[in-house]
């Protein structure tokens, strides 16, 4: 993305990125785990559960595509040059 930011047609400078697959991987299968443990959504929201199993099962996917390099996660901030 810096590239493109550098030779776009609205010229960028100041540019800056960061990969973030690294520290965020951790948080996407404690997301899934704590979402599938809690057993309060099958108990009051039934509805809510089955959701929340699918939802897991995706945030599982994105979890392994992250993993393989599949995936990126990142940021990245830049301004825009002075004309």
């Amino acid at each position: 993305y810096a590239e493109l930011l550098e030779s776009g047609p609205a010229k960028m400078e100041n540019i800056v990125t960061a990969d973030w697959v690294e520290p965020t991987i951790p948080s996407w299968r404690h997301s899934v785990w704590v979402g599938v443990y809690d057993p309060r959504g099958f108990i009051f929201k039934p509805r809510q559960y089955l959701k929340c199993i699918r939802d897991g099962w995706c945030l599982e996917r994105m979890h392994r595509a992250f993993d393989r390099g599949l995936m990126q996660y990142g940021m990245f901030a830049a301004t825009k040059a002075a004309e």
